[in-house]
């Protein structure tokens, strides 16, 4: 299905993200599409199936953040059906790069996507999202680490900060309501040891939500007790 969009996928990639795509890139997209619609009958991996509005909102969207990503170590927390990891991988496959989900039946469909596209420097983990930021074998280990959908910004820096490093950069991919989750992250962003570095605004274009980047530096270690014990997180926000 997705070979009939080959050429849209090569045409908005340039446009929006300004990068020429090879032709295995743009095969490697293809694959992906077709195996996230057939797998989305069994599995619900995401509401949006029309295929102009996966190369959009899931391809394009991802991509974005191509430019901003500081060094080459990079963690998707909650990644889901691979956003924004594996486009990044596809358009940037110098980045070593993590998904952690805690479903695992998403990340057998993330490895079947892997192996098909044949990539490398791509592993998939299966945990609980606070019980990552613990682990030693990930904590303070990435440069650059982003999570898409998953909680508001107070919720997402406790999840983020614990496993950069210090100076790494955590992107935060949010809609219209920016303003106010950056006003409710003042004291999450002292406590875990962040700063806001700016905010990159885009549009896709008709149809597509307004996005803003917020750019967020590690300036110190994050104290050990963060994150805290699961569920915490959620239902009492650092503020």
């Amino acid at each position: 299905m997705f070979n009939d969009y080959a050429s849209l996928i090569h045409q908005l990639t340039h446009q929006h993200i300004g990068s020429n795509l090879s032709d295995l890139q743009v095969t490697q997209f293809c694959n992906f599409g077709d195996l996230l619609i057939d797998w989305n009958q069994r599995l619900n991996l995401t509401r949006i199936t029309d295929p102009h509005e996966v190369i959009l909102k899931h391809f394009i969207d991802s991509m974005v953040l191509g430019k901003l990503i500081s060094g080459i170590k990079f963690a998707d927390i909650g990644t889901g059906a691979g956003f924004p990891g594996l486009p990044l991988k596809i358009l940037r496959p110098d980045l070593d790069i993590v998904l952690m989900d805690s479903l695992k039946k998403r990340l057998d469909f993330l490895d079947l996507v892997i192996n098909t596209l044949n990539l490398k420097g791509i592993i998939t983990v299966h945990s609980r999202v606070e019980d990552f930021g613990r682990d030693l074998r990930y904590r303070g280990r990435f440069d650059t680490v982003s999570s898409r959908a998953v909680a508001r910004l107070p919720v997402l820096l406790e999840y983020a900060l614990p496993v950069l490093k210090v100076k790494g950069l955590f992107l935060a991919p949010k809609g219209l309501q920016f303003k106010a989750e950056l006003e409710e992250s003042r004291k999450a962003l002292q406590i875990l040891g962040g700063t806001v570095e700016g905010i990159e605004h885009f549009s896709l274009g008709e149809g597509a939500e307004h996005r803003a980047v917020i750019r967020i530096r590690k300036l110190k270690e994050t104290p050990s007790k963060y994150p805290r014990q699961a569920g915490t997180p959620t239902k009492s926000p650092i503020g």
